[in-house]
């Protein structure tokens, strides 16, 4: 059980210990300091683009008629519930999470 506390204790002191940043600034430096202008040691992340995709620019997409644009076909999708719908004073205290 010794170890236990030990062991919980040890670990929330290097919890609360390491969860924030090293921050030794005070005075007007702590005031006008601009975390986002602080650089970030996070990895760049890449971003693939499909360039196949064409993308009307300036005049031509200004003066594009959208009903003569290619028509895609959707499949519309219907939400059928079987759950009457709540109105009223009931639907305050509706649970909508339980059937």
């Amino acid at each position: 059980m010794k170890s236990l506390i030990f062991a919980f204790a040890f670990l929330t002191i290097a919890t609360v210990g390491f969860s924030q940043t090293d921050n030794d600034l005070k005075g007007p430096a702590a005031k006008n300091y601009k975390p986002w202008q602080q650089e970030d040691k996070a990895p760049a992340i890449k971003v693939y683009t499909s360039e196949t995709a064409t993308k009307l620019q300036g005049p031509s997409a200004k003066n594009k008629k959208t009903w003569e644009l290619e028509t895609k076909n959707y499949q519309e999708t219907a939400l059928v519930t079987t759950r009457p719908r709540v109105t009223g004073p009931k639907a305050k205290n509706a649970k909508v999470w339980s059937n």
